[in-house]
């Protein structure tokens, strides 16, 4: 029995199945004293961490314009050659990253003073703009960002970030959920330490404003529209935009600054600093090659290269020495109270990969080979679910992130996760669900998110693809809850549609969505077993094209079998906990309450009384050639800790982690688990991420924040753990 808190309102549901319906609450009037108690002492507790802390918040800009400095470095270097649309610098992983924009130029005549003849300078040619799209150790591939009129790049031209200080655009800083906080003070601050470090000259929001002609800036959002960033570039040219917005945290406040491209809009790193009276600790940052990395679950350290911007501190994958000093701060102990992997080896069968333990019936062979390989990223994006798949065709899949208003793309390379493009849906959308697949016949995938719209939940989804680096919508306004169904004996990716029903949410046909001139055309049904009634419940065990025989599902929170007779073939013993982070609230329409309760026209109906909370089910995945072991055919999933009692106490079984079942003889049995993770899970996907031809295994997870304020406020870090598998 959670409880709800919205806009500071306490609501109780009692919950069965994937409905919900409003119950009294069972604490009695002492309860609802309590909350209401709760909620007034923690108004003002709120409130006043920007007075508090007010005295930090020079120090912590200092901290962030430091980290900025360090994401744009004064790199110099020059071109080795021209490929097609690649650029080939010699600029390696220890002077550049990726999806570093860098300015190219050609030295021209020299300059000389006209009475002394002393050469003052030579006056460059800029030829355009280069974004890093990978990066070796000693040189680096860009692809052409924007070139000037006219302009031929060739081999010996130069590159570098910058002639001289970089512009940048800062904007108001949102105040976010801090309304008494000082943001023009909070501003001013941040502008004084870019402009200390040397290598920024900075444009404050009024003159900022003032260029705009205040049409375009009246939200500091509109910042990020491309119209908006392109008057920028044309009137101040400025290279970069900053926008920062504080959040409160459990012992303080965070300074979180997003820097974006003014040429590409392209999101080029992030950083968020605590504001604290003992001194800002960064816990989102770029971070030069130099810094500490990651360590892999084998103890080896990762090449500096290879940490992304947006880790914010290492995974203690092994026993930290006693003497060493621990960082302090929330942050600094949701890492340093992970376990090892390596911790659970006592309970690992010989020669098993270093994240699994065994199963029930998990044979392990002496010639199977696990790799100790897992890396696990922090992330400042709250991520809901997950997908993975070639976006660019470059035959190495991408990981996509879905907040609930923002799409972000990630790229996986050299044990490193970096984003490479986002994009936000308006304030009124809300996601739901997303997938990617090559759903087009195209040579790259698309993305697929279904959306919601409005107070009563109106389908606003729509399909998104990355062209030149960014993404854009080639479907919108789709009025279907979308999905890419993907499994044994399909060969090619089906994109499947159903639409919102009228009394409940999911009615009627899963159909079959088409690629056809230029937009997607509705055609047949899907030939599914009757028990699929909702198109998110299902994984497909044996097909062939659309007609689907048998498939997984999740019933009760067990995994259960069905083929086309209609009867349950198998059903998994173990429950697996609560996943309960995709929900919304469908309004059946006054036409379909009127024909189910026989209503007579002229009778006041509320159709807000008759919402029923739905409850997405987790993601299931088969697996014709198993990750791990001898079965024939592998099902994935995880489970989760179930929340007890009022409060969303968490009981201790079944831990966070994910499971497989296998099937060996025509039934399924549990196979391999990984060892407990941090957080709760809410996402699996399984890809070659390293094209090494090689399974790896992608979790998302999310750790709560303790306390009563986080409580209120829903606060919690998203958490990608990357594991390999080897045969």
């Amino acid at each position: 029995m959670p409880i709800a808190f919205k806009g500071m309102k306490g609501s109780t549901y009692f919950v069965t199945n994937t409905t919900t319906r409003r119950v009294a609450p069972s604490c009695g009037w002492l309860g609802l004293v309590f909350l209401r108690l709760a909620v007034a002492f923690s108004i003002p507790l709120i409130a006043s961490q920007a007075h508090a802390l007010e005295p930090a918040f020079g120090q912590a800009a200092e901290e962030a314009a430091a980290k900025l400095t360090e994401a744009f470095p004064a790199v110099h270097g020059s071109v080795t050659g021209v490929e097609r649309d690649r650029v080939l610098i010699d600029l390696g992983a220890k002077q550049v990253y990726q999806g570093m924009e860098l300015q190219v130029y050609r030295e021209g005549d020299e300059v000389k003073h006209p009475v002394t003849g002393e050469v003052l300078g030579r006056r460059d040619k800029r030829l355009g703009v280069l974004r890093v799209v990978e990066v070796k150790e000693r040189f680096s591939e860009a692809t052409i960002v924007s070139r000037e009129e006219g302009a031929t790049i060739r081999a010996k031209d130069l590159v570098r970030v910058s002639s001289d200080r970089l512009l940048v655009a800062l904007p108001l800083i949102d105040a976010g959920g801090v309304k008494e906080a000082n943001v023009q003070s909070v501003t001013k601050d941040l502008a004084i330490a870019l402009a200390k470090t040397g290598h920024f000259m900075v444009i404050e929001d009024p003159l900022l404003r003032a260029a705009l002609g205040g049409e375009h800036a009246s939200r500091v959002e509109s910042f990020s529209d491309l119209s908006t960033l392109k008057l920028l570039a044309e009137k101040t040219h400025v290279q970069l935009l900053v926008l920062g917005k504080l959040t409160p945290g459990l012992q303080g406040l965070f300074l979180n600054l997003q820097v974006m491209s003014v040429f590409t809009g392209a999101p080029l790193t992030v950083a968020s600093v605590e504001v604290a009276e003992r001194g800002p600790m960064v816990i989102a940052a770029p971070s030069p090659p130099a810094r500490p990395t990651l360590r892999s679950g084998s103890g080896q350290a990762a090449s500096g290269a290879s940490r992304p911007s947006f880790v914010h501190a290492e995974r203690q994958l092994s026993e930290p020495s006693r003497t060493a000093e621990q960082p302090k701060g929330p942050h600094s102990e949701i890492v340093s109270s992970r376990k090892s992997p390596g911790a659970q080896g006592a309970l690992r069968e010989p020669e098993t990969p270093s994240f699994l333990t065994a199963g029930e019936n998990e044979a392990v062979r002496s010639g199977d080979k696990g790799s100790r390989e897992s890396v696990t990223f922090e992330l400042s994006d709250p991520l809901l679910a997950l997908a993975v798949g070639d976006l660019d065709g470059d035959q190495r899949p991408e990981i996509v992130g879905m907040t609930s208003s923002e799409v972000i793309v990630y790229r996986w390379q050299n044990q490193r996760l970096a984003p490479i493009a986002r994009v936000s849906s308006p304030r009124f959308i809300r996601h739901l669900h997303i997938d990617v697949g090559t759903i087009n016949g195209s040579d790259h995938a698309q993305i697929v998110v279904t959306a919601l719209s409005g107070a009563r939940n109106d389908l606003h989804s729509f399909i998104l693809e990355l062209q030149g680096g960014q993404l854009v919508r080639i479907a919108d306004n789709l009025g279907y809850f979308l999905r890419v169904v993907t499994g044994p004996g399909i060969e090619t990716p089906i994109l499947v549609g159903q639409r919102m029903g009228e009394l409940t949410a999911f009615e009627g046909p899963i159909v079959r969505l088409t690629w056809e001139g230029g937009r997607y055309i509705e055609g047949r049904p899907l030939t599914l077993p009757v028990q699929v009634k909702n198109l998110y419940e299902f994984a497909p065990i044996k097909a062939v094209g659309d007609q689907i025989s048998e498939v997984a599902v999740i019933s009760e929170q067990r995994v259960k079998t069905y083929g086309s007779e209609g009867k349950p073939s198998w059903e998994a013993k173990e429950d697996l906990g609560d996943v309960d982070h995709l929900a919304f609230s469908h309004i059946p329409t006054y036409r379909a309450l009127q024909a189910k309760y026989g209503l007579k026209s002229g009778i006041a109906i509320t159709p807000e009384e008759y919402a029923v909370q739905q409850i997405l089910p987790r993601r299931v995945l088969v697996e014709a050639s198993p990750l791990w072991g001898n079965a024939r055919t592998e099902l994935l999933t995880f489970t989760n800790p179930k929340k007890v009692g009022m409060f969303r106490v968490e009981s201790s079984l079944p831990p966070s982690q994910v499971v497989a079942f296998d099937r060996q003889d025509g039934t399924f049995a549990r196979g391999w688990e990984t060892v407990p993770l941090e957080g709760k899970v809410r996402d699996v996907a399984v890809a070659d991420l390293n094209g090494a031809g090689r399974k790896d295994l992608i979790v998302l997870s999310a750790v709560k924040e303790k306390g009563l304020v986080a409580y209120l406020q829903d606060g919690s870090h998203g958490i990608i753990s990357v594991f390999s598998f080897i045969r």
